[in-house]
């Protein structure tokens, strides 16, 4: 194979576009002050939601039902290996599952500074629906 059948650059179908490209880039390089980041100019501001309480309490408490969370999961994840045991008990391991997100969102509405914000961004209807109903 010689040094001319090898592949250096943008395939000649794609040299041009490839060549605009590098243009733009160099225009941009060019200029005296540098732009600011457009991650970094005018963040959106974060959801209450997502930002952790500061009660250690309830920080720990969600702690701890991720915990149970993982270990529901590694225990999920070891019986899923048995083709045998999951023919006779796929139902048991698909709620060895539900229960393991219902414990990661409960852990995130204990975590959050805005629980009630926190209850609204959970993706499981059922769940959602139970948090949110009214009392009798």
């Amino acid at each position: 194979m010689s040094t001319s059948d090898h592949h250096f650059g943008a395939p000649a179908h794609l040299r041009q576009a490839q060549q605009r490209c590098d243009a733009i880039q160099s225009e941009y390089r060019a200029e005296p002050a540098p732009r600011p980041s457009l991650r970094l100019a005018n963040p959106p501001a974060i959801d209450p939601a997502l930002i952790p309480t500061e009660d250690q309490l309830r920080l720990r408490l969600a702690e701890e039902l991720d915990y149970a969370r993982r270990l529901l999961d590694s225990m999920g994840d070891a019986l899923s290996t048995d083709l045998g045991l999951v023919m006779r008990h796929t139902i048991a391991l698909q709620s060895i599952d539900i229960i393991g997100q219902l414990l990661g969102h409960i852990a995130t509405v204990i975590r959050s500074s805005a629980p009630d914000r926190a209850v609204d961004r959970i993706g499981m209807s059922d769940l959602k629906a139970r948090m949110t109903r009214k009392a009798l």
